[in-house]
């Protein structure tokens, strides 16, 4: 057994010292493991200094000073490693539960959007903030922090954005732009002038900032701007009407003519209310025909069938692109549905009140594009660069609204 004297165990420290190791008792700590392993390996015959080098080594795989920052990690980290657990549990769980989220949604099976948003949520919420966290505890450059920062900042964001795409949530379109926002205007600048100006590192930034900007380019022109914002408005005002009739549907009775007149205009006002639900029945049964292509499919069935192309088949019943598409225009089946519901709300306002038929609203709106007051009429509202499903929502709300009327007439 080889015994070290004390300027040999001197050396050692004072080696350690300029390896990085700065906390004393890790000092002592790896100076009595290092003189451990000398003194029951080395032989007397051996060169001191050649067989120190050789076992140094044993404690580090680049640096000493690994050691050191490791030990800083658990001291200022205590749950770091734990963190690390979790962070690879989540990633993985999440990358799995979104691919089978993905796969359900494509076949049309039940549960597809639960396991989305389970998936993104813990992808948003608990993946990507501990992973911010692990890393910049790990890294120590204050622009490396913001890098990740940025990147973190922007997954967030594009999961979220994704999420509410796929649900048709209202939003979708604002959340979607910002993530692309911070995607070019800050994450991408970021990373390519901090790693840009490291001549390690440049060639990778040059190489990988090309294919962001390609990956994020191909997100982008997938983006449908006005169409995703019509359908959003679509949702709206549908939504919106749902308060009107509840308004009047707790005011029906507020204005009530006589008895006598009431009764002798009961049958034409039923006929009519009939006359006019019919013309509405007509169109949805039209509607599924068309997307059918005259097979017989129940309307579940209809929705799986044809989801993918259903929103410019919806188009084309309902609108006549024979001219430009600018010019577009309703085809009959909307202008006869249109005329017997004006039919009905001015028999409605000569023989009763303006008020009984307040909820029937066929008027052209205002909107603002661009800037810019634009006139959108009453059938592009409601029929067009719209989902399938809030057609049939509409059409549904329309006989709803006509059965209201009627009701608060009698």
């Amino acid at each position: 057994m080889y015994e070290l004297s004390k300027d040999q165990v001197d050396f050692i420290l004072e080696d350690v010292r300029r390896n990085g190791i700065k906390t004393e008792e890790l000092q002592l700590s790896l100076l009595d493991h290092i003189c451990c392993v000398i003194e029951n390996e080395m032989s007397p015959d051996k060169n001191f200094d050649d067989y120190y080098r050789s076992v140094l080594p044993r404690f580090f795989k680049k640096e000493l000073k690994e050691i050191q920052e490791e030990t800083d990690l658990l001291l200022t980290f205590k749950h770091y490693y734990a963190m690390k657990k979790v962070m690879l549990r989540s990633g993985m769980f999440s990358a799995i539960t979104f691919v089978l989220g993905a796969i359900l949604k494509i076949m049309h099976l039940p549960g597809a959007n639960v396991v989305l948003l389970f998936s993104i949520f813990i992808i948003s919420f608990i993946f990507l903030p501990i992973y911010f966290l692990v890393k910049t505890k790990e890294v120590k450059v204050v622009k490396d922090k913001f890098l990740f920062g940025f990147g973190v900042l922007f997954g967030i964001l594009f999961c979220i954005s994704t999420l509410f795409k796929m649900l048709h949530w209202p939003g979708a379109t604002i959340l979607w732009l910002t993530s692309l926002v911070v995607l070019f205007f800050l994450f991408l600048p970021v990373f390519f002038f901090s790693g840009i100006r490291n001549p390690e590192t440049k060639l990778n930034t040059m190489l990988s900032s090309i294919m962001v900007l390609i990956a994020g380019g191909m997100v982008f022109t997938m983006t449908s701007l006005y169409g995703t914002k019509f359908k959003e408005e679509a949702i709206e005002i549908a939504n919106s009407h749902l308060g009107k009739v509840k308004t009047f549907t707790m005011t029906m009775n507020s204005d009530i003519k006589e008895i006598d007149t009431i009764g002798s205009q009961s049958s034409i006002l039923k006929s009519n209310a009939k006359s006019a639900i019919s013309k509405i029945d007509a169109v949805k049964k039209g509607l599924f025909t068309h997307l059918s292509n005259g097979k017989n499919l129940t309307e579940v069935k209809l929705l799986k069938e044809y989801y993918n192309n259903i929103q410019s088949m919806n188009n084309y019943f309902f609108k006549d692109y024979t001219s430009t598409p600018e010019n577009d225009q309703p085809k009959e089946v909307l202008v006869n549905l249109k005329k017997e519901l004006k039919n009905f709300k001015s028999f409605i306002d000569q023989t009763y009140s303006p008020s009984k038929s307040e909820i029937l609203n066929l008027n052209d709106q205002i909107r603002t594009f661009d800037g810019r007051k634009v006139k959108t009429d009453w059938e592009h509202i409601y029929f067009s660069a719209t989902p399938f499903e809030t057609i049939v929502r509409n059409l549904n709300q329309l006989e709803i609204d006509i059965r209201l009327i009627e009701a608060s007439c009698l």
